[in-house]
């Protein structure tokens, strides 16, 4: 499975190894193990607990976005400096397609579809 990283989402990571390289490189480093894994598509699209190569991702499906357009997840990198970390990503089951759309800081991410940062999330997602 291939998962794509939206130009957004490279620019919050970007943004974020000003201050946070480690949680940059944690989350990185799950996303290139998630690339390389035959399971990824089910441990990022059910919700709870799963492994990834000793590492525990914590994945919830961001269900106020359901009504939306669609299926937007979240997971988090636990026991690494991601841990306060959210990544974002959109699934396409038609494609088997995933695609991160933001790297943000629980702080930053409250799950409101209507906040700037919900708006350009949905638009990013919207416009693959």
């Amino acid at each position: 499975m291939h998962i794509d990283i939206h130009s957004n989402a490279s620019a919050d990571l970007h943004r974020l190894r000003k201050f946070a390289p480690e949680a940059v490189a944690s989350v990185l480093m799950a996303l290139q193990q998630l690339q390389a894994d035959p399971l990824a598509l089910d441990k990022l699209t059910t919700h709870g607990s799963n492994d990834l190569a000793g590492t525990k991702l914590n994945v919830k499906r961001w269900e106020s976005a359901r009504s939306r357009r669609g299926d937007l997840w979240r997971f988090r990198a636990l026991e690494t400096p991601a841990t306060t970390y959210r990544v974002i990503y959109g699934y396409d089951w038609r494609a088997r397609q995933m695609c991160v759309l933001a790297v943000v800081s629980k702080d930053e991410f409250d799950y409101d579809t209507q906040s700037d940062l919900g708006k350009r999330i949905f638009a990013d997602w919207r416009n693959l």
